[in-house]
């Protein structure tokens, strides 16, 4: 016997609930894409719904039920039914099957799953789990889960990408207040994964050598260069970054202004290049010479290989 049945139903009829949705962690917008694509073409997947004694509880879609109210729909709605003895599991099971309709469950969404699978079932299906979160072990769900407790602007941008789930368990490790900072800090300079990670990598050399915290390295170093003092983003990410490597690194960044004033001073043609050891750990420099073709390369080395 199915699970769902199609059913007619008037939308006023609908309530609202978000104990069974996977988006109760974060704030919901149907979208512009979303409710223009409803508007244009009608709603292409129903919302799933189980039946109250005074009307309909929404199990999944409440995006696009919100999209429904705000085009004023007042036309029966095609919904689906639950049958009524369902289990719990196969419930969840429906939940996460109609969001991954939509695409893979973002961390978020797969954190919430497995929430309610601990919360609502006696004995969570872990090969269930396993499948719908990518996850391969119960350590993996727990760390997955920890990022509920995140405040809810850094769970929205996990959720849409905008911060990593690696970011956002280095932040689970922070104050509030210093991961709100790093977390509006991120979001204005439109950090990416490997940029936001790199940060946080320094801001804790900084922090453990200096017995600083992070918001303070944040508001005495990073907030005139993140406020706009400079127009140009992508110049004021490596302006922050410069800053950050010179206060976590103080002998490399003295090393490498040192170098570039030795390297400037021998006056080097265009074709020239000269490079330090990896953050200076030797005394070694590499020279790059380019040459114009092969035949230029040979002139030249008949000249300078005696010298070497």
């Amino acid at each position: 016997m199915t699970l769902l049945t199609p059913k007619l139903l008037h939308i006023d009829s609908i309530i609202s609930n978000s104990k069974w949705s996977l988006h109760q962690d974060i704030t919901i917008e149907p979208g512009r894409d979303l409710q223009e694509s409803i508007g244009n073409l009608g709603l292409m997947r129903p919302p799933i719904v189980t039946q109250l004694k005074d009307g309909y509880e929404l199990i999944s879609g409440v995006r696009r039920l919100m999209a429904l109210r705000n085009l004023a729909h007042s036309s029966p709605l095609a919904c689906l039914l639950v049958r009524e003895d369902i289990s719990r599991e196969d419930l969840l099971l429906l939940v996460a099957e109609d969001q991954i309709q939509s695409g893979p469950l973002s961390p978020i969404e797969a954190a919430r799953f497995i929430a309610l699978c601990n919360e609502l079932c006696v004995y969570p299906d872990h090969h269930l789990l396993s499948r719908i979160t990518s996850t391969k072990s119960k350590t993996q769900r727990s760390r997955l889960v920890s990022l509920l407790e995140l405040e809810i602007p850094i769970r929205t941008s996990i959720h849409y990408g905008h911060i990593s789930a690696r970011t956002g368990f280095c932040m689970a490790k922070m104050s509030s207040t210093e991961r709100l900072l790093v977390h509006d800090l991120f979001t204005e300079l439109s950090l990416n994964g490997n940029k936001q990670r790199r940060f946080l990598e320094l801001v804790q050399i900084i922090t453990g050598a200096g017995g600083c915290t992070i918001e303070q390295v944040i508001t005495e170093h990073c907030a005139e260069l993140g406020n706009g003092a400079i127009d140009n983003v992508p110049q004021r990410i490596n302006s922050i970054m410069r800053l950050l490597y010179k206060l976590s690194h103080p002998e490399s960044s003295m090393a490498e202004t040192a170098f570039a004033r030795q390297v400037a001073e021998k006056n080097l043609p265009a074709n020239c290049r000269v490079s330090p050891s990896t953050s200076f750990e030797t005394d070694k420099v590499t020279l790059e010479v380019e040459f114009t073709d092969f035949s230029a390369f040979s002139k030249a080395w008949d000249r300078i290989k005696n010298s070497l």
